[in-house]
């Protein structure tokens, strides 16, 4: 598997070697709504087209090509450090920050949702660590792996089985010994 995300590039200004890509902060909650604005369809399902696309480019780049530079609004958003948002039409915006040579991308909605999620979260620092590596549109970290699909619904809970419906009692007491009071053989 290739992760186009974790991709070496030279700061032009220090002309040392940087990490640059994407990564998503709240993977759950960002797929989420991407999937709901694709199962709206019409411009809802535009905007996530959108999003996707810019955050597919800025995954493989270190900064912002003039194309992007024009879609992003008039002035950033001071109530979280070095936020910026891409207008993504029809009132959808996109948000994200740029931290350590990532495009850390916190919030998609529409401008009064992202004015809100904003206000809640206001004076956030994300820790970019716990954020999730962006991979490309085929593959997704979360939600098992599963592709997005406008045309496909997704249920984010079928990773939720207990263990014991798919693993036979063998095996759990071969990866859990401990537990199990058994010693694994």
């Amino acid at each position: 598997m290739q992760l186009k995300a974790i991709c070496p590039g030279l700061d032009a200004a220090t002309n040392k070697e940087v990490l640059m890509g994407a990564k998503i902060y709240d993977s759950v909650q960002f797929y989420k709504k991407l999937h709901k604005l694709q199962r709206i369809g019409g411009k809802a399902s535009d905007a996530a087209a959108r999003a996707l696309e810019i955050i597919e480019e800025l995954a493989g780049r270190s900064d912002l090509s003039m194309r992007l530079r024009n879609k992003l609004t008039s002035r950033g958003d001071a109530r979280i450090e070095k936020c910026s948002k891409f207008d993504l039409g029809s009132g959808y915006r996109l948000i994200y920050i740029k931290k350590g040579g990532w495009f850390v991308f916190l919030y998609l909605g529409t401008h009064d949702e992202c004015d809100t999620w904003i206000n809640n979260n206001t004076g956030i620092r994300p820790d970019i660590n716990k954020a999730e590596v962006f991979v490309g549109n085929k593959e997704s970290l979360c939600a098992g792996k599963q592709e997005l699909n406008a045309n496909e619904s997704l249920d984010w809970n079928e990773m939720d089985v207990p263990l014991h419906q798919i693993l036979d009692q063998k095996t759990l007491k071969e990866i859990f010994p401990g537990i199990s009071g058994s010693s694994g053989r």
